[in-house]
């Protein structure tokens, strides 16, 4: 973790910077750090409050699911990590990823037509391409709660030039969808209360009625897809979408039905 908060005269930073909570949150600003999900998890292992949020410029290192990478360059995102201890069951937290899916395709909504879509368990989706991705980690303690990382990136007004150039036709950035400029506090304001109302609901049992929202979100069913297994298997076939525990449900070309736990799915044209 760097302690130094941006220098930039980016009026957001600047707010930022000054600023010890927000939404309720107690707020670390970062200039720079290698991955705001490491630093939560750090600050969770000391006893940090539960709520706090990191925030950074950039990240050297950031990541999503499955080892991959995760682009952040300064000033063209939202790079931020939620530490939380929820009152949930061990074989509820991989739910989160799920229910923060919905919480933060709500607070995008206001700012971009189309819609946001979800591509289970953890990209946003706006037109199809790339615009944020969701990573939640959990450590558990001897007879303590576990400590969960909430890791959100949004692109907001990241230039197509700042991605490799094989990635720049798979994603976006959600400034380029919207009718109006966006507000970056206000829009981390409506995510946190979106995520901060959703996990009240998760906590309170109300998963199937997260689903159902997810559902109306949801970038696969019925769409041709691809699932590379983490042994490295490729299984073609039909979304059917995702089950009541949140697991996806795919029927390959044969009739046979897989349920996906981990691994990568890959969307194929329409």
């Amino acid at each position: 973790m760097m302690s130094a908060t941006p220098s930039a005269a980016d009026p957001f930073w600047q707010e930022m910077a000054g600023s010890p909570e927000l939404s309720g949150h107690p707020l670390i600003v970062l200039a720079e750090t290698v991955s705001t999900n490491s630093d939560a998890l750090q600050l969770g292992r000391r006893g940090a409050p539960s709520g706090t949020v990191v925030i950074a410029r950039s990240q050297r290192g950031g990541r999503g699911r499955l080892g991959k990478a995760w682009l952040s360059p300064a000033g063209g995102g939202l790079y931020f990590s939620m530490l939380m201890r929820p009152s949930l069951a061990p074989a509820d937290l991989p739910k989160i990823t799920l229910a923060a899916g919905v919480a933060l395709c709500r607070a995008v909504c206001r700012f971009c037509h189309p819609a946001p879509m979800i591509k289970w368990p953890n990209d946003l989706l706006i037109e199809g391409k790339k615009c944020g991705g969701i990573l939640t980690e959990s450590e558990f303690g001897k007879d303590l709660p576990p400590v969960v990382v909430l890791g959100i990136g949004l692109n907001i007004s990241t230039p197509p030039a700042a991605f490799p150039e094989e990635l720049r036709g798979k994603v976006t950035s959600l400034g380029e969808h919207s009718r109006e400029t966006i507000c970056r506090t206000t829009l981390l304001k409506n995510i946190l209360a979106a995520i901060d109302t959703i996990m009240a609901r998760m906590e309170g049992g109300d998963f199937a009625g997260i689903l159902d929202e997810w559902r109306s979100f949801d970038a696969t069913r019925g769409r041709r897809l691809t699932w590379v297994t983490t042994g490295r298997q490729a299984v073609t076939g039909i979304s059917l979408g995702p089950d009541n525990e949140g697991r996806l449900h795919i029927r390959d070309d044969q009739g046979r039905t897989h349920e996906v736990l981990s691994g990568d799915i890959r969307l194929q044209s329409p």
